[in-house]
């Protein structure tokens, strides 16, 4: 697939203090993206940099087709109160004038809104005013969207509406980079997952294939644990919570059924083996975690 976006050795500095951190990142035509880390860790930062609303201390934002455009969801909505949603986005239309008056209907109906509702948008709630901003997002046709937070207010069936759009959008060639907090709708809408700590892009994961180097094991008893921390080595044995029987993550890029031919002639008991499923939430757990427990 084309790159449609490439970010190069990206950093932020503000007031001495590193936001950003040496950043690499390519995004294909119809990929959507997810940046995911804990509060403060540069997710934001970066969205306003591809954008264009602040620059970066050193670094390049290189986008494939900059005449197409971007369109923006912020995490905050920026409207105005005393005005309808329509009259909202003929006026931010206005601005770089790309976007008619029927683009703008075509992008409020897409997004589940009435353009001839009259009501002023200080009387919509939450997941209104989210709708609407999806809509200023799309009205223009860009190629690469970046939203904020995007699910912010929306109910159970909006989610479900917005992960909809995101995949008709990403069939025709759109590239999408969604910042959450929220894994598992993170999982279910991307196809890749950038994990940002303490202004680093400290792993990247693709949601769309299995973890094929890692399996996962549980044992009969704790010397049955003993004895396969002895045959795989401890650096390639990750223990997991389990209340019954002892478990983990083996690193590993033999076949499960030659792992288990193994292990049974060496007496180890074994209650389930299988290849380890992506697990997003133990993924970014591990990457955002200090030692002593405490977020970077």
């Amino acid at each position: 697939m084309k790159e449609i976006l490439k970010i190069r050795s990206l950093k932020k500095i503000v007031r001495r203090k590193p936001i950003l951190r040496d950043i690499n990142l390519t995004l294909s035509e119809g990929e959507i993206l997810g940046l995911i880390g804990p509060n403060g860790a540069g997710k934001t930062t970066l969205l306003k940099i591809i954008s264009g609303s602040i620059t970066a201390t050193a670094g390049s934002v290189q986008l494939a087709e900059p005449e197409s455009g971007i369109g923006v969801l912020p995490e905050t909505p920026a409207l105005l109160p005393s005005l309808s949603g329509f009259q909202n986005l003929q006026l931010l239309a206005s601005i770089r004038r790309k976007a008619r008056e029927q683009e703008i209907r075509e992008a409020m109906k897409t997004v589940g809104l009435d353009p001839a509702n009259r009501k002023a948008v200080g009387n919509y709630s939450l997941g209104m005013k989210q709708r609407l901003m999806l809509a200023q997002a799309i009205m223009e046709k860009p190629k690469l969207l970046l939203l904020d937070e995007p699910t912010n207010g929306l109910d159970p069936l909006g989610i479900i509406d917005l992960r909809q759009l995101l995949f008709r959008l990403a069939s025709q060639g759109v590239g999408i980079i969604i910042a959450s907090h929220l894994l598992h709708e993170i999982e279910l809408m991307c196809h890749r997952v950038a994990i940002i700590s303490n202004g680093s892009i400290v792993r990247e994961v693709n949601l769309q294939s299995s973890e094929q180097h890692l399996i996962e094991i549980s044992v009969n008893s704790r010397s049955d644990w003993d004895k396969l921390v002895r045959w795989a080595g401890k650096d390639n044995l990750r223990p997991l919570p389990s209340k019954d029987f002892p478990r983990g993550i083996l690193n590993s890029e033999l076949p499960v059924s030659r792992v288990l031919a193994e292990l049974l002639p060496a007496g180890i008991a074994i209650e389930s083996i299988q290849r380890a499923a992506i697990n997003l939430e133990a993924i970014f757990l591990e990457c955002s975690q200090l030692k002593d427990g405490v977020y970077r």
